[in-house]
């Protein structure tokens, strides 16, 4: 069997710079290394910050359940290597190098930020993923068959309506690759539960990833040629049966993705800070982020509840 190949130094992780035992079984994924400062804030307590490189990472307690936040910096090539160094540090001995497969599952939820696609997702709203659309291609650097036959029809539909949508004489006519993965069910329910106990306003569907701000929002830039006219537009046509295309962000299809390879339960829930054809923040950004915080909290210890 090929030998794992895991980069520690001086026993911590490479990226990460965790040691063996400083990351809970509970992981909250942000973007913003100052959100997981304000995440943090939450814990009744912190047993280890580490900082390395772009990642910020906090590990305590949040009502006696062991926690951790990690801020990945943006883009799902971040939060890849975030997971797999979490996994490792899970799951593998840092000394042999060799994995314990009989570890409990680890559950992760992603508390982001995104732009809304449909025009009846309001600003300051919350959307809860329970598919993802991965315009990046990270993903497809880690097979895994598609967790149902949903999954499979969002990329048909996807890789129809997109490669239509591109310029007959763009080089990249018909090259665009969408994959789609799923949430797990527990932790989307959890996350509507905590929202409609919360009385937030929220929608669940599925959640673009783009691998960039600009050009993969087809955001005018002068100077600048977008291969996309209106991919927003585009994206608001997919339709499989009821469930659309609520929101673009750069994180969730990976992350949904890689989860499901490791048997690991994810979620995501993003405040939407804009509408499909607008870029202004929502006036009161700060209670939006507030309440997808406290969803997210609020939906680990109900998880927490029903594992015990």
């Amino acid at each position: 069997m090929k030998k794992s190949e895991i980069v520690i130094i001086n026993q911590r992780l490479y990226h990460l710079g965790v040691k063996k035992g400083q990351l809970a079984d509970n992981i909250f994924i942000v973007g913003d290394p100052a959100r997981a400062i304000r995440v943090s804030k939450e814990f009744d307590s912190i047993q280890h910050e580490i900082s390395n490189r772009e990642y910020l990472t906090f590990t305590g307690t949040y009502k006696d359940i062991p926690v951790s936040v990690i801020g990945t910096g943006i883009g799902t090539d971040n939060v890849e290597i975030a997971l797999v160094e979490a996994f490792i540090e899970h799951e593998f001995d840092f000394e042999s190098k060799t994995r314990n497969i009989k570890c409990n599952p680890m559950t992760f939820i992603r508390l982001g930020t995104s732009g809304g696609v449909q025009s009846d997702i309001n600003p300051g709203s919350q959307a809860i993923g329970s598919y993802a659309l991965g315009l990046d291609n990270t993903g497809i650097y880690f097979d895994e068959p598609a967790e149902d036959t949903t999954v499979e029809r969002i990329e048909q539909s996807a890789n129809k309506i997109l490669n239509e949508a591109i310029p007959s004489q763009s080089r990249f006519k018909g090259k665009l690759i969408p994959y789609a993965s799923k949430a797990s069910m527990e932790v989307t329910k959890a996350l509507t539960n905590q929202a409609s106990k919360l009385g937030v306003e929220y929608k669940v569907g599925i959640t673009s990833s783009s691998p960039g701000f600009y050009g993969p929002s087809s955001r005018h830039i002068e100077g600048l040629t977008n291969t996309f006219p209106d991919i927003k537009g585009s994206l608001s046509k997919i339709d499989i049966d009821g469930l659309k295309v609520l929101n673009m962000e750069m994180e969730s299809s990976l992350f949904f993705h890689l989860c499901a390879q490791m048997g690991y339960r994810a979620g995501t829930i993003c405040t939407v800070i804009s509408g499909p054809t607008t870029s202004a923040a929502v006036i009161d950004y700060d209670k939006a982020i507030d309440n997808t915080i406290a969803i997210g909290l609020n939906a680990l210890v109900e998880l927490h509840k029903d594992q015990t």
